[in-house]
């Protein structure tokens, strides 16, 4: 009597069929992957200004030689977001090997000088974008030294703080080159004609700033004289001229000073 063949053995030549199968599906994927038709065609660079293409192609290194395909993407976007200007990247490729890195850049906001004199320019989030810096809207001036290296994000509360009076000020019209604290850390601010303005505390900054506009004008074209309006005490605010040339300009420059004296509210 024969002995009832198990499951198994009766599987046993589809396993061999199915391995030999499997194998040669592996192979002709290997040979797919491997083909030189998806080796990258081209590479092309959008979004960009204060950023050179070829810097982008440099870090996001992918392999020209392999297929693109199969590599890692997420990887090269970290590479690419790892620029300094570089808000984010996206990478597409279109068949059968031409790349694409969209490129969205950080906007220069303005300029951070530390104590040493070292100029940094930074975007709206604090982030270091470059060394040096060159028209920029404002310079914020800091007491407090920083880690300067490009692609870090500022932590400072000295800025901080400086920055919440550059906002509190926004609102005035008076254009500030640069604001910075003095060694009582009172706010101290310079107009884009080089005119220094002595705020003090940080306390009711927009009705200080209200001043700067009416008493500039009123003086005219004696406004070039003018070093400096110090508005600590906005009830009785100070012109502060250049030296005098002749005791003529010095008799005008205390009349003003006592009009602004006696007539600011």
């Amino acid at each position: 009597m024969r002995r009832k063949r198990s499951t198994l053995s009766r599987l046993r030549p589809f396993w061999i069929a199915g391995a030999g199968i499997a194998a040669l599906a592996a192979a002709g994927g290997y040979k797919a992957a491997t083909l030189p038709m998806f080796d990258m065609t081209s590479l092309d660079v959008t979004g960009v200004s204060h950023l050179s293409a070829n810097e982008v192609r440099s870090r996001a290194a992918i392999d020209a030689h392999s297929n693109v395909w199969l590599q890692d993407r997420a990887a090269i976007v970290r590479r690419i977001d790892a620029i300094p200007y570089v808000a984010n990247a996206h990478v597409t490729i279109r068949f059968p090997a031409a790349v694409t890195i969209a490129v969205a850049e950080r906007v220069p906001a303005a300029c951070v000088r530390n104590p040493s004199g070292r100029l940094f320019t930074i975007d709206a989030d604090r982030r270091i974008l470059e060394s040096g810096c060159d028209a920029m809207p404002v310079t914020y001036e800091l007491r407090t030294s920083i880690d300067g290296r490009p692609g870090i994000f500022l932590s400072n509360p000295e800025l901080d703080a400086l920055l919440a009076d550059a906002a509190a000020l926004a609102g005035g019209g008076n254009r500030f080159r640069t604001l910075g604290f003095d060694e009582f850390g009172d706010l101290e601010a310079t107009l884009v004609d080089g005119i220094a303005v002595r705020f003090g505390d940080d306390g009711d900054l927009a009705r200080k700033d209200r001043l700067v506009g009416p008493i500039l004008a009123e003086l005219g074209a004696r406004v070039r004289t003018v070093r400096a309006l110090d508005i600590r005490a906005p009830a009785t605010p100070v012109v502060e001229f250049e030296a005098p040339k002749s005791p003529a300009s010095t008799r005008s420059q205390q009349a003003i000073n006592t009009i602004y004296t006696r007539t600011s509210p």
